[in-house]
């Protein structure tokens, strides 16, 4: 397994049959087009730095930890079905854990980049 930290998914691709678009409440995978690594996460803590939950990268493509549902923006609504434009502000879920995906000042424990995490909200609807 290769971890690597959200600064390689800078350009995800979004990989959809039929040219479907991606819509408010669809669950997705994000992966690096060019390293094609998925973004994932489990219920593991950072050992240090935020202890919240870890972020890395998997090759596997059937991993159900890699699953990711679009939701609007801080308190902007977006309905299900709505689709997300380009430029569009969006969170994202992860669907097993029902942690959103976060990022802060704390270096990463590999590469002293940022740390991006987990955060646990008790309403994220």
């Amino acid at each position: 397994m290769r971890v690597e930290t959200l600064c390689i998914f800078a350009f995800v691709a979004f990989v959809f049959a039929d040219d479907d678009p991606v819509t408010c409440g669809s669950a997705v995978k994000l992966i690096n087009a060019q390293s094609k690594v998925r973004l994932h996460s489990h219920d593991v803590k950072y050992g240090s730095g935020s202890g919240q939950q870890s972020i890395t990268g998997r090759d596997e493509s059937d991993d159900v930890n890699s699953h990711w549902q679009i939701l609007g923006a801080n308190k902007d609504k977006c309905s299900r079905g709505t689709p997300v434009k380009c430029g569009d502000n969006i969170r994202l879920l992860h669907v097993t854990t029902k942690c959103l995906l976060h990022s802060h000042d704390f270096p990463g424990p590999l590469t002293k980049n940022y740390q991006v995490s987990l955060i646990f909200f008790l309403t994220v609807l």
